[in-house]
């Protein structure tokens, strides 16, 4: 048997050296499935439209098989699901079995991203705007590659619909390395500049004494907050295990010009590495859930046993921006108009290197110092038949040859004065470590600038900018018309507005601007470009080339201006013109995939068919998923064989059979444009409008198919759908087309033109998401409300969308008792929907049946989802309100009884207790319950509890600071008013804080209570804009114990 094991063992070395391969296949691979459903039908229109969210979640799992494509060569396994946003599901270092991507064994979806939809673990890639990608859960396109030097690739890619840009994502692993990489690239196929934000997204296991390995001495937040690397107050937060404080952590580690970072599990001797260049990936940041249970709650929540994970992420931008990021330096990006970027990178395992301190493609490296020198560690990561150097001073203190196979580690004492620097290097080029580097941070700068007015019309327009690039256009349009007012001739606002108004179809007004910016200064490039664009929208082609051809003197537009030249010169079947143009901008951006479709087109009309095959393999290349190249391959000039939508798998596949059809009838191609669609065999109301269109002599026929289609989830949204429509509705009304055309207007921003097809409608519609949408486009119009509530009813009076409604109503206009009921009866019906039991709760509450509502949420069960409260929230209120009804009897017992209660956090409502809590209300009640006892010592313990209370610096200061301040001012009103004045002084801005001292000293509270109720409460994704949910409480109870005359004595005079 021994001597078996050793030709085994004989054998695998051989094969390292002679028969390596990797392989791809597709593989089914069961698991269970939490899966979600219910696509809400309910429009209205936001930063991801036209997608829409998924409301449903099993709470309990059921064994499901899902296709895999696997990776594989003689040392890592690659698992990627095309089906659930095409992540890379998990990678394994096949020696040890361990994993250096997280393979989640079970398939949990849970209500997290944009759309709801989302499961954790492997590497998910983001593109398009901050978030979770609107594919993250759903199916995307992707194709298998068995490339020519024996490596293989998966490509996953999808549109991503609101941008109008295209992504992919190439996994590609070589037969002799020991990682994986990835390839992605992203190209705005569209006209106009929109929001950058590129980030992957990694998982690994938390536990096993893990490390993280970030290079950096400084660290930022979402709104790019400053804080210390890898210490911080005391503690190793580099440690996973010493972020036990605080809330969720959200580390964007900055200032080394580094090309690597990872973490190392110290318990299991492994770890996980990442490598790209800096240029392409500075954005290196670290995710952690929180190690209390806020973010432990999700331990279970995501996985069924595989434990609680981080994220190891990546991305272009250094931090992951909110909008308060906006007001630091920090701020947010654009994509140009056909802009490419194309970004490689690099995943591997650290096997036995007890860490990282320099990688490449060739190798990990490491080095522990000890007493007399350090301990060299080096971890290949393909065949090295090279020599490592070792350096001090100019003095080369070690040399040796080495001949290793991937993950061999090599491992060497050298023995060095421990204050002297020095190099390592490994061949030539191929990997080096320099021991100064790792005190050698960048001094770029981290707080903004104080001297920047805001206010100014420059000012103004950095906001509208800012606005503009977080896809928030009326906000942006908002503040550019505000820095017109304050200076009409500042250039690139009226540029700005220009944009804005071509966005929202408002051609003739975005010429006006245009010609405004021209008129200062002919050359503008922005300027002239929107010149351009509107004329050709307007069909003036002369003035159109005139405007691009000016732009394209600027760099900043040179690629898209000779793009749009090349446009129009296809549309005028200007077929060697097209062909110059689109090199021209080729040669500034050698991968402007339109570009490439163009020089495709001319060159079949040309009959150029060498031409025609180098651009097409070309694009191909560029851009595996893209429809375009399918098609060409299957059309031979008249017919296009259907076979060419066979790699279309996405979850809306006629958005990519449209969005095709579009860019060729564009250009003038209505042929093709006519071929694509018909080859669509599935009946879509849209397809069938475009069809109209562009085959006249069938019109009346098609589009009374489309008046038979349902309307219900059909989410248009480009602009040249709305010229389409509008067309047709000039021949004959309908009022589907009244209704998309309305949804079109809607999303770009035309509010009332959108009101004016909804109102065309009438009453035709025939489904309730209509009204439901109809009733969030007229917002603050209760007849129209009450009219569309009442036609919804007619249509389905169950409904469980219109009945959730008709709860908020009852809740809003005091129809308590109705509300209980309706709530009542849809919860029962709805169990696994929390938003019932939630309104439920709410009516118990407002009709002060706090037992009852008491009762009901301790048998509750919630499903969290990121970011929820409300559950906790009213728990702790219901209690609060027990504990006063008490204090207002005089039955003292009860009261501490009920705000004892009231710090509980019942895992049951969806809500995990936070490390650092807010308690000073509760202990307040429980302080003037003891007294009134003659519990002396019990209260004056609660007293100090509420006078010590700290809010951490991370936390605002909230107006229970108003029960700190009355306990204070027992003493010592000076103490008092300093701990105010200090506040204020950490946050001026903070209205509750300006509160709290109007309120102790006795003067215009009211004023300030009306402005915080008059407030915008709304906070945008990962936005650290601060709400006090609880404010309405404080407000209340100190009216009460005032009445009560429990806090008087407190009260300055």
């Amino acid at each position: 048997m021994k001597s078996f094991l050793v030709l085994i063992a004989m054998l695998s070395v051989a094969s390292v050296n002679i028969a390596q391969k990797a392989t791809i296949s597709e593989q089914w691979i069961a698991m269970n499935t939490y899966s979600f459903y219910d696509p809400n039908p309910v429009v209205n229109p936001d930063r991801i439209y036209p997608y829409f969210r998924f409301d449903g979640y099993e709470k309990d799992g059921a064994v499901k098989e899902w296709k895999m494509v696997v990776l594989e060569n003689d040392f890592v396994k690659v698992f990627v699901c095309p089906d659930i946003g095409g992540k890379i599901w998990g990678a394994i270092e096949k020696s040890t079995g361990k994993e250096f991507l997280y393979y989640n064994h079970s398939v949990k979806f849970r209500d997290v991203a944009m759309r709801g939809a989302w499961s954790s673990g492997g590497l998910e890639y983001n593109f398009g705007d901050i978030g979770h990608i609107p594919t993250c859960a759903t199916p995307v396109d992707y194709i298998l590659k068995e490339n020519e030097d024996g490596s293989v690739s998966c490509v996953v890619g999808a549109i991503d619909l609101p941008s109008g840009s295209r992504w992919n994502v190439e996994i590609k692993l070589d037969k002799d390395k020991a990682y994986f990489e990835t390839i992605a690239s992203w190209h705005n196929t569209s006209d106009v500049p929109i929001t950058y934000y590129h980030w992957m997204n990694a998982a690994a296991k938390a536990n096993g004494n893990l490390e993280f390995i970030y290079p950096g001495n400084k660290r930022i937040g979402h709104g790019g907050e400053v804080g210390d690397w890898p210490y911080d107050n005391g503690k190793h937060i580099a440690m996973y295990e010493q972020n036990n404080f605080g809330i969720y952590k959200s580390y964007h580690v900055l200032n080394a010009y580094a090309n690597i970072f990872g973490g190392y599990w110290h318990d299991d001797n492994f770890g996980f590495g990442h490598y790209a260049d800096y240029d392409d990936k500075p954005g290196k940041k670290i995710w952690i859930w929180g190690l209390s249970d806020q973010g432990m709650i999700w331990e279970d929540l995501l996985s069924d046993g595989d434990g609680q994970y981080i994220e190891y992420q990546a991305g272009k931008l250094f931090n992951q921006a909110a909008h308060s990021s906006t007001f630091t330096p920090f701020k947010h990006r654009e994509f140009m108009p056909y802009d490419s970027d194309i970004m490689r990178e690099l995943w591997f395992p650290l096997k036995e290197t007890k860490g990282m301190v320099a990688a490449s493609e060739y190798g990990v490296l490491n080095v522990k110092q000890e007493a007399d020198g350090f301990e060299l560690y080096l971890s290949p990561l393909q065949k090295l038949e090279t020599d490592i150097v070792i350096s001090s001073g100019g003095v080369k203190l070690f040399e040796e040859a080495v001949n290793l196979n991937p993950l061999q580690l090599y491992k060497r004492k050298i023995k060095i004065d421990i204050n002297s620097d020095f190099t390592i290097e490994i061949g030539r080029q191929l990997l080096k470590y320099d021991s100064k580097s790792v005190e050698q941070f960048l001094e770029r700068p981290t707080v903004p600038l104080k001297e920047f007015n805001w206010n100014s019309a420059y000012g103004l327009y950095v906001k509208g900018l800012e606005l503009e690039k977080q896809r928030r256009y009326e906000e942006a349009m908002e503040a550019y018309e505000s820095a017109y007012v304050k200076e009409s001739t500042l250039l690139p606002v009226v540029g700005r507005l220009a944009l804005g108004n071509y966005r929202k179809a408002k051609y003739e007004t975005a010429l006006e601007y245009s010609l405004q910016a021209l008129a200062i200064d002919t050359y503008d490039p922005l300027g002239n470009y929107i010149y351009g664009m509107v004329n050709k929208d307007l069909g003036k082609l002369d003035e159109a080339k005139s405007g691009f051809s000016i732009s394209a003197q600027s760099p900043e537009y040179r690629f898209a201006a000779y793009t749009k030249l090349a446009e129009i010169c296809l549309q005028e079947q200007q077929l060697n013109e097209t062909i110059r143009f689109a090199n021209k901008a080729l040669l500034f951006n050698g991968t402007n995939t339109r570009a490439l479709e163009l020089v495709v087109i001319a060159s079949r009309l040309n009959n150029d068919l060498s031409k025609y095959n180098e651009t097409l393999e070309k694009l191909d290349n560029l851009d595996a998923c893209n429809a375009f190249v399918a098609f060409e391959e299957h059309y031979d000039g008249e017919k296009v064989n259907e076979q060419w939508l066979s790699n279309i798998s996405n979850e809306l596949p006629f958005e990519t059979v449209l969005d095709l059809a579009i860019r060729y009838d564009q250009v003038g191609q209505k042929k093709e444009a006519i071929q694509i669609l018909d080859s669509y065999k599935v009946d879509h109301p849209i397809i069938k409008l475009w069809l109209a269109y562009l085959n006249p002599e069938n019109r009346k026929e098609l589009l009374e198919q489309l008046s038979k289609l349902s309307a219900a989830h059909v989410f248009p949204h480009r602009k040249e759908t709305l010229k389409v429509i509008n067309i047709l509705l000039k021949e004959k009304f309908s009022w589907q087309m009244s209704y998309y055309a309305g949804l079109i207007n809607w999303h770009i921003g035309c509010l009332e033109e959108a009101r004016q097809c909804f109102v065309a409608c009438d009453e035709e519609p025939d489904f309730v998401a209509y009204y439901l949408s109809k009733i969030n486009l007229f917002v603050g119009d209760e007849g129209v409300k009450q009219a569309c509530l009442k036609r919804a009813l007619e249509i389905d009076s169950d409904d469980w969308r219109l009945n959730l409604l008709l709860i908020e109503n009852a809740i809003a206009s005091k129809d308590l008792v109705r509300a209980e009921n309706l709530a009542k009866k849809y919860h029962k019906r709805y169990p696994e929907n929390a938003k019932f039991g939630m309104l439920y709760a709410n009516a118990l509450m407002k009709q002060e049946k706090f037992d009852k509502c008491l009762s009901f949420l301790e048998n509750f069960d919630v499903m969290p989802y990121e970011g929820a409260t409300e559950g906790r929230n009213i728990y702790h209120e219901v209690c609060l309100r027990l504990a006063m009804r008490a204090l207002e009897r005089g039955q003292y017992s009860y009261v501490i009884d009920y705000a004892n209660k009231a710090k509980l956090w019942p895992l049951n409502l969806g809500v995990g207790k936070h490390y650092d809590v807010d308690e000073r209300l509760d202990d307040f009640l429980i302080a003037i319950a003891n007294e009134n006892l003659g519990k002396k010592e019990e209260a004056k313990a609660c007293y100090e509890k509420v006078m010590g209370h700290q809010t951490p610096q991370y936390l605002n200061e909230s107006s229970k600071l108003l029960w700190q301040v009355l306990v204070h001012s027992r003493n010592n009103q000076y103490e008092a008013n300093a701990i105010i004045e200090d506040a204020i002084k950490k946050e001026p801005d903070n209205l509750y804080i300006q509160w709290v001292k109007n309120v102790y000293a006795g003067s215009d509270a009211m004023r300030l209570e009306a402005q915080i109720l008059s407030s915008n409460t709304t906070v945008q994704a990962y936005d650290t804009k601060f709400v006090d949910v609880e404010f309405f409480i404080t407000k209340d109870f100190y009216t009460k114990l005032l009445q009560l005359g429990l806090i008087n004595k407190f009260v300055q005079n």
